[in-house]
């Protein structure tokens, strides 16, 4: 999404295009809004750590009214003067047509009009108060929205574990914005309460036994809204469950179509999503159900109260109880008090909506993350991780220091797990450094120290630079406003990234390449228009299969940590590529702590240990040449080489 600058160094001068793009046909007729030399504090967007929010549902709720508390107490101050003024325009007109208009115009309609027209000008002057109701939609959305992306993007946690990964994307995109629209309307629900209570009086006033009429039978209809709105957030909460599995099976169909159509299994797929979207559609109807009920109260109870006031008003009006200015005020008030009760329903609805998406924010801010720091000692002496040997407590694995080790098993997931274990992927788990539990040290040590690449090529949109960087690669930047509409308005341009890296050579250029050339990926930067600044799809979808994994194994070879552990890093390319990354990475870790996961016969050729595993036990130990003496082994490596 497009960030506007809040530069405090704007001139405030209009921005023309002309002077900075004077070729482009499209971008000299662009101009841009002044802005503010500097924008009030609470109009600006928040920088720096996300502030803390609580996991309970009713907590981050109760944070987001109180982060906004002044806004949203100046904002429905101007609420409620804005709907009694509008509440009192029927009023007026009343008084007017009884001020004896019908003998001509004389002095006594004064007072009327100028009432008319002062409450005309506030409401067209409070206009501008709209400006509150969007800064805190956007402020209530915003917070939590950050916080959410640091919990997920942030350190690995339990969440993925229960929750889709539709449902996570849905979470962090939708459900911040639902937060935000009921906060934004709450003072324009109070404004209408103030204003239902004033014209109640008014009418009570006017005509006991309308306003009577009135002043019961509204809370009656809203009373039977709020009854319906239980079972419809019932509903509500299931089609939300539904449409998080559905998300979730859109983008892995997306992310694996290439694979899928590989191996034929669209038919098995589209089946699937078929009797998903099928669950969506059917949580929708009974979601519906009480929908189309709350809006035949809500569009009927008004149309009922209108008929039985002006009927009544009628006869009063016919038997001389009631005058002509008083039926049209009567006929106004009742009018204007379909406003109260769409209000209602507006904020039970956006009300229902915010909490199903609240309770999503909940299981998310509150999990548990995978790793902590809860058990490091800070006695331990500084270790020299390239001289460390790696333990498995699960099945006794111990990798030396100094080697190339390949981890080889019939059972991939269990050389795998291994290789997370040792890794430290979480905490439920037991490894050793040495002889000292992996726990007792910092996760950032640990990470910066041992690096895990697994079997899985994640790439990312960006440039490929970026994408071989991984987390030492500099942080994109908004592209100004300017850019943006320049883009947007040539061939194409709705199509360009939002955010943009700087482009140019790096200091750490000649290690990407060097680390490309031992994963044999130089094609890679050559398939790329631009080279190391050309740009990648999502998910390196411009790359083929082989390619996204010679840039994921290039990428750990560039961090160069004082431990490697690969999983599975050739699966996905041919022998002879194969046979050139294994001999190229065996002399470019030659003496540091490498560990390999596989089941290729020539990677394993290549390196200094191979260790067996067998039912979770390490049951053979040596070079690969020695274990082909043993038949399980041979088998295991060699297996489909014959058919």
């Amino acid at each position: 999404m497009a960030t506007a600058s809040t530069d405090t160094g704007n001139t405030g001068a209009p921005e023309h295009l002309d002077d900075e793009a004077p070729s482009d046909s499209h971008a000299a007729r662009i101009r841009l809004v002044r802005e503010p030399r500097k924008w009030p504090a609470w109009m600006r967007e928040p920088v720096g750590e996300p502030d803390r929010i609580p996991a309970a549902p009713g907590a981050i709720m109760g944070k987001a009214f109180r982060d906004n508390w002044k806004i949203l107490a100046a904002y429905s101050l101007v609420s409620c003067l804005s709907y009694v003024a509008l509440a009192l325009l029927p009023w007026t007109v009343g008084s007017m047509l009884d001020s004896g208009i019908q003998a001509g115009l004389t002095r006594a309609i004064l007072p009327g009009v100028l009432w008319y027209s002062g409450l005309v000008l506030y409401l067209c002057l409070m206009g501008m108060a709209d400006l509150c109701a969007v800064m805190l939609w956007m402020r209530s959305a915003w917070s939590p929205a950050r916080r959410l992306t640091r919990v997920v993007f942030g350190r690995r946690t339990d969440v993925g574990r229960d929750m889709p990964s539709g449902d996570i994307v849905a979470a962090i995109t939708q459900d911040p914005d639902r937060l935000g629209a009921l906060i934004a309307f709450v003072p324009e629900a109070i404004g209408s309460s103030v204003a239902f209570v004033v014209v109640t009086a008014l009418m009570l006033r006017t005509s006991a036994p309308l306003g009577l009429f009135v002043a019961v039978g509204m809370p009656l209809v809203m009373a039977l809204v709020s009854w319906i709105i239980r079972p419809l957030q019932k509903r509500l909460a299931e089609q939300r469950e539904e449409q998080g599995i559905l998300t979730s099976l859109a983008t892995d169909g997306v992310a694996g179509l290439r694979v899928m159509r590989g191996v034929g299994g669209e038919d098995v797929y589209n089946e699937r999503y078929r009797a998903q979207s099928l669950k969506v559609q059917e949580a929708g109807i009974r979601a519906a159900r009480f929908r189309a009920a709350l809006h035949t109260v809500e569009n009927a109870g008004p149309a009922l109260f209108t008929a039985a006031v002006v009927g009544g008003g009628l006869w009063m009006a016919y038997t001389g109880r009631m005058t002509v200015g008083e039926l049209v005020t009567f006929y106004g008030f009742t009018a204007y008090l379909e406003m109260p009760l769409s209000a209602l329903s507006e904020t039970v609805h956006n009300g229902t909506r915010a909490w199903v998406g609240v309770k999503k924010l909940s299981r998310i801010l509150s999990a548990d993350y995978l790793v902590s720091d809860a058990a490091v000692d800070p006695a331990l002496p500084r270790r020299d991780w390239a001289a460390t040997a790696l333990t498995d407590a699960a099945t006794g694995v111990r990798v030396e220091p100094g080697r190339l080790t390949a981890l080889v098993s019939a059972s991939p997931a269990e050389t795998a797990g291994i290789a997370s274990r040792i890794a430290r992927v979480d905490d439920a788990h037991t490894a050793y450094a040495d002889d000292i539990d992996l726990r007792a040290y910092p996760v950032a040590e640990v990470r910066a120290n041992v690096l895990l690449s697994g079997p899985v090529a994640e790439l990312y949109m960006g440039s490929l630079r970026s994408n071989l960087m991984g987390p030492n690669a500099r942080p994109p930047e908004p592209r100004t406003v300017r850019d943006q509409v320049a883009d947007v308005l040539a061939l194409g341009g709705e199509f360009q990234e939002a955010m943009a890296e700087p482009a140019g050579p790096y200091p750490a250029d000649p290690r990407l390449l060097r680390a490309l050339d031992v994963a044999d990926g130089c094609d890679v930067v050559s398939s790329v228009v631009g080279g190391l600044d050309g740009w990648v799809a999502e998910r390196g979808r411009s790359l083929s299969g082989g390619q996204r994994q010679r840039a994921a194994l290039a990428r750990a070879l560039a961090m160069d940590p004082a431990v490697l552990v690969l999983v599975e890093p050739t699966s996905a390319v041919d022998s002879h590529t194969e046979a050139r990354i294994a001999g190229r990475l065996a002399a470019f870790r030659r003496g540091r702590t490498s560990v390999v996961v596989t089941g290729s016969p020539l990677v394993l050729a290549v390196c200094d240990e191979v260790v067996f595993v067998v039912g979770g036990v390490p049951v053979l130990r040596g070079s690969h040449r020695q274990l082909l003496a043993d038949p399980a082994y041979q088998a295991t490596v060699h297996r489909g080489e014959g058919a």
